[in-house]
């Protein structure tokens, strides 16, 4: 009985730490591009100016992961010229890569995902509401 009661009180803790702003980790998301379906799934909630963390993963024709490409991303307000904001990925070496960086506004982004395998550029564009 004390195991669930401390179990409960400790899932009711963590409920409560969301962020101020209630914005949620958004939910992964996924382009077909060229024959590649490449993944976009952000580790934190989209906020101004906190440590971001994407996990891209690219995924062949044939569902087989792809690795050794080089991967970046270009985050870009649609809305307002911005700075050059290009975090480079780290290949993982199981199709999956990770980049880290940040968004400096809040307002709508678009997180394009610039992968080159073989020579070829593919690129994937997704949609980011950071709140304000």
């Amino acid at each position: 009985m004390k195991y669930w009661l401390i179990l409960g009180v400790m899932v009711i803790g963590l409920v409560g730490c969301g962020s101020k702003s209630g914005a949620a980790i958004p939910a992964p998301q996924t382009r077909t591009v060229d024959g590649f379906a490449i993944s976009l799934t952000s580790q934190a909630k989209a906020e101004i100016n906190t440590a971001q963390q994407w996990i891209v993963t690219i995924v062949d024709a044939n569902g087989q992961p792809v690795s050794g490409a080089d991967v970046f991303l270009d985050l870009v307000m649609p809305s307002m010229v911005m700075g050059q904001n290009k975090p480079l990925a780290t290949d993982n070496g199981d199709g999956t890569y990770t980049a880290e960086g940040l968004y400096s506004m809040g307002g709508k982004w678009q997180v394009a995902v610039h992968a080159s395998i073989d020579d070829t550029d593919h690129i994937a564009v997704f949609e980011i509401t950071v709140p304000e």
